[in-house]
């Protein structure tokens, strides 16, 4: 097992999603994502996650979303940000494309858009908090992975290219870092609090 994708919550608490290394076998429904309390108390929150990716909050902290990249979801969850538990999951947004490809990393912007990698599609979507697709940037490589704010602009991410003899445009700019001004800041990030002690 390894981790593979994480985040902090508001009262910094470090949620991580652990999978099969592909390395040593393809993936299967053995992941769990876990959470990291101040206290360094350790907590199971999901179980029988495949490929755990993007984690986020809503700005008012009620809804927690979720990628399991193979589902082509994104999961919501109601959050309760004192307690630090989910419930009522529901899919938030369902990707569905003849060219493939699957949710992975998001960021969320400051009007609580997430704006998705889609790894083996080669984009990245803008998806408003009504869960309906309402932006779209073309990547020059397909296996773009995450995405990130740093102030109105969007660095993203991207793997090295998995079929490069199918898809030989795909691998001169995979593995790049992108950056793309979407006029938007991002919603601000955490950090891990640890209690002292």
């Amino acid at each position: 097992m390894r981790c593979n994708d994480g985040a902090v919550d508001r009262k910094g608490r470090y949620w991580v999603g652990t999978m099969n290394d592909p390395k040593v076998q393809g993936p299967t429904s053995e992941g769990v994502v876990f959470r990291l309390d101040p206290d360094l108390t350790l907590h199971r929150m999901m179980e029988k996650v495949t490929i755990p990716n993007g984690m986020g909050w809503s700005g008012d902290d009620k809804k927690m979303f979720f990628i399991d990249s193979p589902t082509a979801n994104i999961f919501v969850y109601d959050f309760d940000v004192d307690s630090g538990t989910i419930s009522n999951r529901k899919v938030f947004f369902h990707y569905e494309d003849d060219e493939g490809g699957v949710p992975d990393g998001f960021a969320m912007d400051s009007k609580g858009n997430l704006w998705t990698a889609i790894c083996g599609g080669g984009k990245v979507l803008k998806v408003s908090p009504k869960g309906k697709i309402v932006g779209e940037i073309e990547m020059p490589t397909r296996m773009i992975s995450c995405p990130g704010f740093a102030g109105e602009e969007l660095f993203v991410t991207s793997a090295e290219e998995e079929e490069p003899e199918k898809y030989p445009d795909s691998v001169k700019y995979g593995g790049s870092l992108f950056r793309v001004n979407v006029g938007i800041t991002g919603m601000p990030l955490h950090r891990f609090k640890r209690t002292k002690g």
